[in-house]
Order: C-alpha cells, then structure tokens, then sequence
C-alpha cells in the first residue's frame, strides 16, 4: 500500500463514527458540545454574564419595563439584548440558574452551528468539506470562547451558520420552505444580536452574486424581508446608543481586534492585560500564519477554483470591515465578541484554505493554526481566563462547600452600579438559598442590568445577628463589615481569597 494512502479499516471505522450524512453532521456538532462543556462548567463569569444572570431572574414584564424605560433609566436598557434575555429567561425557569445552566444554551448552539457548517461543507465539497468545515468551526477560538459565555453571541453565530445551509441548500433546489427558513434565519441571527447584520448583507450579496437567474433575486428578497421584519427592533434599540459610549474611552488596537480577535480571540474584554500576554502573542502569529497560508493557496492555485473562498470572504468584509470603518470615522464600535457572528465565514475561508492546500509545507501551516486554536482552547478553560479580577465563583464555592443552613452573609458595599459583588449571588443564587442575606432579605425591583449594593447595614443597631455570618470583602477596598463585627466580638475563624484584584471571603463566628 503506498504510504500515503490511509488504511480501509480506518477509513471504515471513521465513516461508520461519521457517516457522510445529516447524523455524521450531528456526530460532529457533538463533538463540539462535549468538548466546551467542561469549560462551562469551571471558568469563573465575568461582568456581562453577571448581567445576563441578573436580568433573566426577573420576570418577563419586569424585563420588559427595563427595556423599555423606568424612573432610574428613563430610556431604558438592554433592549438589544431581549430576544436573547427572553429565551435564557424561560429556560432557567426550568433549570435554575448556575454558571452552567446559563452558558449551556451557548454550549448548544457552538454544536449546532459546528452541525451546520458540517452541512454546508458536505454538500459543497463533499465527505472532505463536512470535516474541514465543521473543524474550522468547531475549532475556532472565538467560536469556543463565545461557547462558554451566557451572552448572545454563540446563538447569533449558530443563525448565520444556518443561514448559510439554507442558501446552500436553496440555490441547490429551491423551495417555498427553504426560502421561508432563510428568511427567519437570517431575521434571528440579528435580532439575538444586531450587528449580524452587517455579515448577514454580505451573505446576501454574495449569494446574489453567485448565484445566476430567478434564484439569485429570491435570495436578495430573502434578505429584503428579513432585515424588514427585524427593522422595527432596530429603531426601537437606537435611543440606547448610549449605552456603548464607554468603547470610545478604552484604548486598545482596532487594526489587532479586526484582524486577529475577530476570530483568533485570546480574550473576552476589549483591553488586553499586561500580565497575561501569551495568548494574545499565539493569537498575532495564527494570525500571520493565516495570511500565509491565504496567499500561498491563491498562488499555488493561480487564483483558480477559489469560488466558495471568496464568496465566504464578502461577509467578512462586510461584518469586520464596517464596523472597523465606523470605528475610524464615528465612534469605536469595535469589540471582538460583536464580530462572532462571522465566525462561519471566517471558518469557511479557512476551511476552503485548507482543502485547497496542496504541497506539505503549506498543509504544515493548516496544522500550525489547529494546534494554536487547542492551545488557545486550554488557556480559555482557566478559572480565571476571562478577566483576571472578576472571581465571582469564589463565593458561591465557599458557601457551597462550607456554609451551614441559618447562615448569614454581607457583601463589602461600593457606590458602583455596576461593579458590585451582589453578582456572586445573581450567577449562583442556588448557593445562598438556605442562608441569610442580613443586608438586602428581600429582592430589590429590576432597576438596572446589574445588581447594585443595599445602603451600608449598621450591624449594631441590628436586634439579632446569627452566630455565624460570612463576609465578603474587596481586596482594593475599604474593610466595611469585618471591623464591625469584630467589635461586636465576632472573630475570624476561616477566610478563602481568590485573584489579587479579587476578594476574600471570611467566616465571622461568634
């Protein structure tokens, strides 16, 4: 047998695990789930997941109020997120609410879109593109960073990736259904998250533009419809603009989120931290890998062929171009998690990249990036990998480890709105169910997206306090409920700290 050919059996054995079908396409998404749940499970929230937990708690007319406009926020906010909040909403209503529960709708829809792409690839190359295609997906560092993040980025990206089996498949035998679940595909994907709309309307025009006959202006109206039907949304969010004028103070490269976060993401906040600077070095050279490997594939080729990689390049241009260009001329606009909806154009790119590649040291460099996107998917799975002051897991651990039922606990108050540790409690409420919250016993009406602080508690003045009474405190900050109890006689019998810009939380007993 010549030494390049693989053997039968394995080859039996790998289409027998994935078939080339609708089920090898499923086997694929899968795989994808598996492989992000452990990160689900551990890595630490950050602030925007405390967000998603603390809205989705509420009801859906209290959600809707904040929308919408209330005495604290007359304008209202986080409406562009409310299709997202909705569906989260319902489902903790069955599940509760964890770390996990709240990215496990993420988790499945990286396997969903990862399933999609499968498709896609299989029906346009054929057993080769359902692996290449569902690899450069699933493999994605922003595809498996936004897996493990309860925001609406990784279902956004899922409805591009279908949207993109269904202009497949209609452009291949159209259908009044076809046409009707592209259009409420692509309507989906921006309305969980609005700037879809951007690689959206290069789908659509590349579609056009590939497509020849009555075809090509069925999927134009496709879009047409979807971004009609979504347009009312859109007014609706506009007079909370606002709410992102914060991104023009943050001082971090355009040119390093467009190129290389856009979908070599090595981190979740815009600015990246000096003490952690590896992966944003192994992002820069996959980057540059990358490159190569575009320009030494059009070489080889001589430009040949290369149809399907650049109808996949127009909605990148499209979603990353524009927004960049708003960023230059406007105000930034720019943050790598709002480009996750290209995450299927960039892995169809790379994907028709690696199919292409025909000499071993080119399919070296297709290599190169898949052990820099697994090397990137193990710094994403560190406890604290999405912002290194942002422990909110190590308080709800403690209490679940070491907390007794009839327990009370305090949480260190700031006059922050929205950096406050009440979080710890949104993302994992189960933890505190059986304790006593001394400072805040009833839940406060939904006035903003994150929980805040109740006014300082003046622990003598109390009638009762219980024996035991655990206390959360800020590294950075003033000391506001340990030197109380302390003087009440209560001493510190046990204390657990999590990162240094973090906090400690410390067992008072009396």
């Amino acid at each position: 047998m010549p030494r390049n050919e693989a053997s039968p059996t394995r080859i039996g054995v790998v289409q027998r695990l994935v078939p080339q079908s609708v089920r090898g396409d499923a086997v694929l998404g899968l795989v994808v789930v598996l492989l992000t749940l452990a990160g689900a499970w551990r890595v630490s929230p950050w602030l925007d997941e405390v967000a998603t937990a603390h809205v989705v708690s509420y009801s859906s007319r209290d959600m809707a109020s904040m929308w919408q406009g209330i005495p604290t926020l007359p304008s209202g906010s986080d409406m562009v997120h409310a299709a997202y909040y909705e569906v989260v909403h319902w489902w903790v209503d069955l599940v509760g609410i964890t770390p996990f529960t709240l990215r496990l709708p993420s988790v499945i829809a990286a396997g969903v879109g990862t399933m999609a792409m499968a498709g896609v690839g299989r029906r346009l190359v054929g057993r080769r593109g359902q692996l290449a295609y569902a690899a450069a997906y699933g493999l994605l560092p922003r595809t498996l960073l936004m897996a493990i993040e309860a925001r609406p980025y990784a279902m956004s990206s899922m409805f591009a990736a279908l949207a993109l089996l269904l202009v497949v498949v209609y452009r291949r035998r159209p259908s009044w259904l076809r046409w009707v679940g592209l259009v409420l595909a692509i309507a989906a994907a921006m309305l969980v998250h609005l700037y879809a709309a951007l690689p959206m309307a290069g789908l659509v025009a590349a579609a056009w533009f590939f497509t020849k006959g009555r075809r090509r202006w069925m999927l134009a109206a496709a879009g047409i419809v979807s971004a009609a039907l979504v347009a009312p949304f859109g007014v609706a969010t506009s007079r909370q603009l606002g709410q992102i004028g914060w991104l023009a103070s943050e001082k971090y490269s355009l040119i390093e989120t467009a190129l290389v976060q856009s979908w070599a993401a090595s981190r979740t906040p815009p600015v990246p931290e000096i003490s952690d600077r590896v992966p944003d070095a192994i992002a820069a050279a996959m980057a540059v890998v990358a490159a190569i490997l575009l320009i030494a594939v059009v070489v080889e080729s001589r430009g040949r062929h290369l149809r399907r990689l650049a109808f996949a390049l127009v909605p990148v241009a499209t979603g990353v171009g524009i927004l960049w260009i708003a960023s230059l001329v406007w105000t930034n606009v720019l943050q790598g998690r709002y480009l996750t909806p290209v995450a299927p154009f960039f892995a169809m790119a790379l994907a028709e990249l690696a199919i292409h590649a025909q000499r071993r040291w080119i399919r070296g460099l297709v290599i190169l990036l898949m052990v820099g996107s697994l090397t990137l998917f193990g710094f994403q799975q560190r406890t604290y990998a999405k912002a290194s002051g942002t422990d909110y897991n190590l308080m709800s651990r403690v209490m679940r480890q070491s907390a007794r039922a009839g327990d009370g606990f305090l949480i260190d108050p700031i006059q922050d709105w929205v950096f406050s540790y009440r979080g710890a409690v949104s993302v994992d409420p189960g933890a505190f169910s059986t304790l006593i919250d001394l400072a805040q016993p009833t839940k406060p009406p939904l006035d903003f997206a994150w929980a805040h602080d109740p006014p300082e508690l003046n622990l003598a003045a109390q009638e009762w306090l219980p024996p035991r009474i655990w206390v959360a405190s800020w590294h950075t900050r003033r000391a506001v409920y340990g030197p109380q109890l302390a003087e009440l006689g209560y001493h510190s019998v046990y204390a657990q700290s999590g990162v240094p810009d973090g906090h400690t939380v410390t067992l008072w007993e009396k």
